[in-house]
C-alpha cells in the first residue's frame, strides 16, 4: 500500500498534471475535471468535480506553451538523452553525463552534444508533464560508432555497457524553455 498525502493544488496546477496525461486536448481535460480524478503512473489525484466552461478552459490553456516544430535545437539547455538499448530504453541526464571518470579531462555530456548538436534535431513534441521540448535525431552509423566509442568517458559502467550495445541511432533529447 502506499501513503496517502494530501496535496493543496490550484487550478492552474491541476490542469497542468492533467495536460501531462492527455495533452492539450480541451474536451478531453473537460472530461477530467467533470470525473474528479485523474490518475498518472503511481499517483492518483482526486478532487470535487468541476464544470469547465469551453471559453474559460481555452483561456486558460492559452497560459500554457504550445509545440513549436520550428524550434531549434538548444544544446547548453539540454536536460536529458534518452536512447534504445537491447533491454529497452535508457537514460543520461545532464549530471550523470557531465561526471568524469578519474584522469580523464572530458565528458560523455560535453562529447556526445557536440556529435549530436551538428545534426540538426528535429522538434517533435512539447511534453507537458516534463515542462520540455522534445527533439530527436537519427543518427547515420558512423556517428552510432563514434558515440559507442564514447561510452568509455562515462563514470558509471552499467551505462558504458548500455552505450556500447547501442541499438536504435535514434537519440531524443529533453529541452525545457529558457
Amino acid at each position: 500500500m502506499s501513503p496517502v498525502r494530501r496535496e493543496r493544488l490550484d487550478l492552474k496546477d491541476l490542469v497542468a498534471r492533467i495536460l501531462g496525461v492527455c495533452g492539450k486536448n480541451p474536451a478531453r481535460i473537460a472530461t477530467v475535471l467533470a470525473r474528479g480524478s485523474l490518475v498518472s503512473g503511481d499517483i492518483r489525484y482526486r478532487w470535487p468535480p468541476l464544470a469547465a466552461s469551453q471559453p474559460d478552459l481555452e483561456a486558460l490553456l492559452e497560459e500554457f506553451p504550445d509545440h513549436d516544430r520550428r524550434r531549434v535545437f538548444d544544446p547548453p539547455l539540454c536536460r536529458r538523452m534518452t536512447f534504445a538499448g537491447p533491454r529497452g530504453e535508457f537514460e543520461i541526464d545532464r549530471e550523470t553525463g557531465l561526471q568524469k571518470r578519474l584522469f580523464r579531462r572530458k565528458s560523455f555530456w560535453e562529447e556526445a552534444l557536440g556529435l549530436i548538436g551538428p545534426l540538426s534535431p528535429r522538434c517533435r513534441r512539447y511534453s507537458y508533464s516534463e515542462e520540455a521540448d522534445v527533439f530527436s535525431v537519427r543518427l547515420p552509423p558512423d556517428a552510432v560508432r563514434q558515440l559507442r566509442r564514447l561510452g568509455g568517458l562515462l563514470r558509471y559502467s552499467s551505462l558504458q555497457s548500455q552505450i556500447l550495445s547501442l541499438q536504435a541511432p535514434e537519440i531524443t533529447l529533453h529541452v525545457p524553455r529558457p
